[in-house]
């Protein structure tokens, strides 16, 4: 039986659902946030609430924003005929960090994964398609992880779209494979970016 009081306990298994994080390192930041002042605490839980309430996704793209649409479709200098497909809106400001990119995306909100029930229907494909069929873009850019749900992704978009009149292209290979865009740096981003290659 163990001797961390509940309140505790509680606090720790909140921090073990986040993505990346670990028991140890959902204690350790537990016991950090514990260890500051309560001042701290409140500031930190405030701009957690505000953001939820202030922040909306962009109904065309799905990006997170203050604002509707966002500000990158809302801004006429992007090139809109390329769409450059990510799975979430970490992934899109990764690439906006490169500044080699002035085309608008579309955040599907997750990748393939059928293991933990995510399957196509639950992302914003349906979404990209009619989107395609709208506003006729020459190119897609399949901007997804080089791992098995990104491939995953990849491979289901590229034959979705196979027959649409456009360019499918994805990046190319300097990102490591099993490596998340999220976390990668802007050199081999930027490079990734200039670098992509059409889907055949």
């Amino acid at each position: 039986m163990t001797n961390t009081p509940r309140a505790l306990q509680k606090l720790i298994e909140q921090f073990d659902r986040l993505p990346g994080i670990g028991p140890k390192t959902s204690e350790k930041l537990v016991y950090y946030l514990l260890n500051r002042p309560k001042e701290d605490l409140k500031e930190f839980a405030d701009s957690l609430l505000r953001a939820k309430d202030e922040i909306t996704v962009c109904p065309n793209c799905y990006n997170f924003s203050d604002r509707s649409p966002c500000g990158i479709c809302s801004d006429r200098s992007r090139l809109k005929d390329m769409i450059c497909v990510v799975a979430e809106t970490a992934d899109l400001q990764a690439i906006e960090k490169t500044t080699d990119y002035n085309g608008v995306y579309h955040v599907l909100q997750g990748n393939i994964n059928p293991p933990e029930g995510i399957t196509p229907d639950k992302l914003r494909i349906k979404e990209l398609t009619d989107r395609i069929s709208r506003d006729k873009p020459k190119e897609v850019i399949l901007a997804l992880n080089n791992d098995i749900a990104g491939e995953t992704t990849t491979l289901y978009l590229s034959k979705l779209l196979k027959n649409q009149n456009l360019k499918i292209t994805r990046l190319a290979k300097g990102l490591p494979s099993g490596s998340e865009i999220e976390y990668a740096d802007d050199i081999t981003l930027g490079y990734a970016i200039r670098d992509r290659k059409e889907i055949k």
